[in-house]
C-alpha cells in the first residue's frame, strides 16, 4: 500500500503529472536550444549552455534527448513552426504568394542568428533532420508554389523552393544587405514558373509565347 502511495506521489507534484513535468522540461530545453543557437551559433550551443538557459541540469537534458544533435532537430522544428505562424499572420489574400515571401524574408531579417544557424550552419544530412526538412518543404510548397504542390509536381516544387532557399542563403551570407522588397522581387518570378503542355517549364503564367 505504501509503495502504491509513493508511486502516486512521484507521478504528481504541484498538481502536475510526471508526464506533464517531463513534457514541460523538454519544451524548455528546446526553446533554450533555439535561443542560445540564435545568439551564439552552433559552436556556442553546448549541452551546458542549453541547460543553463533552461534552468535545468544535464540529467534532465539526457532524459529528453540522447545528444546535442537530437535537440537541434527539435529546435529546427520549433523555429519552423514560429516562422510559419508569423507568415500566416501576415498573409494578404489579395496576393498570397508575394505576401508570404515578404513575410518569410522579413522574419529571417528580424531573427538573423536563427536564420544563419538553421539555413547556413546546420548539417541536414541525418535522417531526422532530413525528415524535418521535408515537413517544412511541404508547408513552404503550399505557400510559395501552390499550383505545383496541388498538382504533385515534385520536380517543379523542388526547383521553386530550391531557388528561394538559395536566394535566402546568399542574402543571409551577405548580412542582409539587400532591402527586403528587392529580395522579394528577385524571388517572386521563380514562384510563377509553370509547366506547359509537353513538360516544358515557362515563366509566363498566361501560357502565351
Amino acid at each position: 500500500m505504501l509503495a502504491i502511495l509513493s508511486m502516486k506521489e512521484k507521478r504528481r507534484y504541484s498538481g502536475q503529472s510526471f508526464e506533464d513535468r517531463s513534457s514541460e522540461r523538454r519544451a524548455r530545453l528546446v526553446r533554450a536550444a533555439l535561443d542560445v543557437a540564435g545568439r551564439f551559433g552552433l559552436e556556442g550551443t553546448s549541452v551546458a549552455a542549453i541547460c543553463a538557459e533552461a534552468g535545468l541540469t544535464a540529467r534532465y537534458f539526457y532524459e529528453s534527448f540522447p545528444s546535442r544533435d537530437a535537440i537541434f532537430v527539435e529546435a529546427y522544428r520549433l523555429a519552423q513552426a514560429e516562422l510559419f505562424e508569423d507568415i500566416e499572420e501576415r498573409l494578404d489574400k489579395r496576393d498570397p504568394i508575394k505576401s508570404a515571401l515578404t513575410a518569410f524574408f522579413e522574419v529571417l531579417e528580424s531573427h538573423p542568428g536563427q536564420a544563419r544557424v538553421f539555413l547556413l550552419d546546420l548539417d541536414d544530412h541525418g535522417p531526422a533532420m532530413r525528415a524535418a526538412n521535408q515537413e517544412a518543404a511541404a508547408r513552404f510548397g503550399k505557400l510559395f508554389a501552390p499550383k505545383a504542390a496541388k498538382a504533385g509536381d515534385m520536380l517543379m516544387l523542388a526547383g521553386i523552393l530550391g531557388a528561394i532557399v538559395q536566394i535566402a542563403k546568399r542574402w543571409i551570407g551577405e548580412e542582409f544587405a539587400t532591402p527586403v522588397p528587392k529580395v522579394v522581387a528577385t524571388a517572386l518570378p521563380f514562384t510563377q514558373v509553370t509547366r506547359q503542355t509537353g513538360g516544358k517549364a515557362s515563366g509566363k503564367t498566361n501560357g502565351k509565347r
